[in-house]
């Protein structure tokens, strides 16, 4: 022990660095001790303390939706309808070859070729192809009541009208396409900040900035389709609304839920969607936010979260560490100016995790509620052993789809959770 007391001064004199930043850390240990020491209950007991002061706040409301295994299966169903490309006759009738004439020509290339040329003649005489997607949901019980197509943002909003059922809305934005604008406005990270609240600056400027050729934005189409008869009931008031997306499209589902459906009947369902803003933006929204993730999906882990947090404040430490090198310092200090511009984006709402399976086994996939971060890590990292692109590969709706479907049948079918 001596011997060590000893080495202290030498160790201090030839490593000022490692000095200061050990006395950071014991500084900081004891400091936090100490604090938390000095701010310990005094009392133990509830004291004089009166109940039920406030009597505005004894009828919390009894509408707002849970999860529900059917509702999550229906909305990815939903998000997977959004890329129909039901603004352009060459896309619907291209996914028509893909989805519905496989074996009516027997031949998918042929069949393709020849929907194609059918697509070109009908795009100089002229085809209803939004009376195409009308169609094809009226065969599955759902009423369209319009859709959307502002700049790169497409959306469509339908109704329930199965005999024997209560309607609701759907409200359904299509996600991330292979299309340049889509591309940049994921990117497009750097936030708008207004009143201490942030929110992705592409994401905003798609729903509520850019305008289609009649001056609507995006956000404003949806509006006027929720606001109109066929939304509603015979009392004027509008039916259960559930908004929903994949990707992108999660993200702008979110965005809406906030700026037009704060407290509904109903609820926002995202699938693989990014960060849109920090806590500030969303402290008024009390609408259910249900956010499914698949496994390793790499798209809900952008923008960075906490982990950019982290890095700040390891920059400014290190740049404080070199402020006697400025060309060190003022690099930090650089650094230090691009991540805090980043920092603050946050998930919100209620994580649904759906775990990994091996290829075509649905039968083992789970839905855990909002596992740690650590558990996430730690199967992320599992996958990316097992192969890079499983991030990349469980973006797909395609999965998100079938593990959905399994859940809601296989859970509805023990009988223990007949209200999901």
């Amino acid at each position: 022990m001596e011997n060590l007391i000893g080495m202290l001064p030498g160790f201090v004199t030839d490593n000022p660095s490692y000095t200061v930043i050990i006395g950071l850390i014991v500084s900081f240990l004891v400091g936090s001790g100490v604090l938390s020491f000095l701010r310990r209950p005094k009392k133990v007991g509830q004291g004089k303390a009166s109940y039920f002061t406030d009597k505005n706040l004894l009828a919390p409301p009894m509408e707002r939706p849970a999860y529900s295994d059917r509702m999550a299966y229906v909305l990815a169903e939903m998000s997977a309808l959004a890329y129909w490309e039901f603004e352009g006759a060459g896309g619907v009738i291209k996914d028509a070859a893909a989805e519905l004439l496989k074996d009516v020509i027997g031949n998918e290339e042929d069949a393709q070729k020849w929907l194609e040329a059918f697509a070109d003649d009908l795009l100089i005489k002229g085809v209803d192809s939004e009376g195409f997607f009308r169609d094809l949901l009226s065969r599955s019980g759902f009423e369209l009541l319009g859709t959307i197509n502002v700049s790169s943002t497409q959306a469509f909003v339908c109704k329930r009208v199965a005999k024997d059922e209560d309607p609701y809305i759907v409200v359904s934005y299509r996600g991330t396409e292979n299309k340049v604008e889509d591309w940049l406005t994921d990117v497009r990270a750097t936030p708008f900040e207004e009143d201490g609240t942030k929110v992705h600056t592409g994401f905003k400027e798609e729903l509520m900035v850019k305008m289609d050729s009649k001056g609507k934005t995006a956000l404003q189409r949806v509006k006027e389709i929720l606001d109109s008869e066929d939304a509603k009931d015979d009392n004027d008031k509008r039916w259960p609304l559930f908004i929903t997306g994949h990707s992108l499209g999660g993200a702008l589902a979110l965005l809406t839920a906030k700026e037009l459906a704060c407290d509904i009947n109903g609820a926002c369902y995202t699938f693989g969607a990014p960060r849109v803003a920090n806590y500030e933006y969303f402290e008024n929204l009390k609408t259910p936010v249900f956010r499914v993730v698949n496994s390793a999906d790499i798209v809900p882990r952008v923008p960075p979260g906490a982990a950019i947090t982290l890095i700040l404040k390891l920059v400014q430490g290190l740049s404080w560490i070199s402020g006697f090198m400025p060309v060190v310092s003022n690099l930090f200090d650089r650094l230090e100016v691009i991540l805090d511009k980043l920092n603050g984006y946050r998930h919100f709402g209620d994580q649904r995790y759906l775990t990994d399976v091996k290829s075509g086994r649905f039968d083992t996939v789970k839905l855990l509620s909002n596992p740690p971060a650590i558990d996430r890590m730690m199967w992320m990292g599992q996958q990316l052993r097992i192969n890079y692109f499983t991030p990349v590969k469980s973006h797909g709706m395609a999965i998100y789809r079938a593990k959905l479907a399994y859940i809601a049948n296989s859970r509805n079918r023990t009988g223990k959770t007949k209200s999901q």
